[in-house]
């Protein structure tokens, strides 16, 4: 009987993992079935303000921890400019996408 019950729940899983292709969202409430997890309130009660706290927060609570680093020396490094750069021609760009595409 209860290896009845475990193929019986193994094609369950399957077939709601299979008929959840392209829904990510239903996709993990599926998983989180699977594993015995408790579903939880997705649609709760929450507001822009509070998703506004909530960055304010995390950017106030990021500054106080990083408050005492020290400024880091972004070394300088010289670029071409597009003056410096070599002018192609159509049929030279052409072969090198023709090639790139051809590798993959």
């Amino acid at each position: 009987m209860h290896s009845l019950y475990e193929k019986k729940n193994s094609n369950y899983s399957h077939n709601e993992i299979a008929a959840s292709k392209g829904n990510i969202t239903r996709l993990w409430r599926t998983f989180r079935g699977v594993l015995g997890e408790a579903p939880c309130d997705e649609t709760g009660p929450h507001s822009a303000e509070n998703f506004a706290s909530f960055f304010r927060d995390k950017v106030d609570c990021v500054r106080a921890s990083t408050s005492s680093t020290p400024i880091y020396d972004v070394p300088l490094r010289v670029t071409p400019t597009l003056e410096e750069w070599t002018p192609v021609s159509p049929d030279e760009v052409g072969k090198l996408t023709s090639a790139a595409v051809n590798k993959t």
